[in-house]
């Protein structure tokens, strides 16, 4: 049996731990040095736990918005064919392939990456 704390628990452990203990022992000068590195851990504990989920969604809302087709890679392959595809959509969107019925669709592709980031990023966002 394996007792040890993954990434995420070791991340939360320490951002209770500088938020709980260190963070009230510190001058006023390094409060918001702390509070923001409280803040990066969070950002980084949010996507171990959502960044796969939701880059596979993109890819697959891409290829779909493309009219490809084929496997959803894993891993760093994933991330290269994310960026492949989001450069081929720009130069499409550049090329006015999405001014007409297409434009929904681009936009309902565009909404739900943002949301899938700011979920990551910032999701008291989303709250507004």
């Amino acid at each position: 049996m394996n007792n040890r704390p993954d990434a995420a628990d070791l991340l939360a452990i320490a951002r209770s731990t500088l938020l709980d203990k260190l963070l009230p022992g510190l001058p006023e000068e390094l409060r918001y040095d702390a509070l923001m590195i409280a803040n990066a851990m969070a950002i980084a504990s949010r996507e171990h736990a959502g960044a796969d989920a939701a880059m596979h969604a993109e890819f697959t809302r891409l290829q779909k918005l493309l009219g490809e087709s084929g496997e959803t890679p894993a891993g760093l392959a994933l991330a290269t064919s994310l960026a492949k595809l989001n450069q081929r959509l720009a130069a499409d969107i550049r090329a006015g392939r999405f001014d007409d019925k297409a434009r929904k669709a681009l936009l309902d592709h565009l909404e739900k990456t943002s949301a899938d980031e700011l979920a990551i990023s910032n999701p008291r966002a989303l709250q507004t």
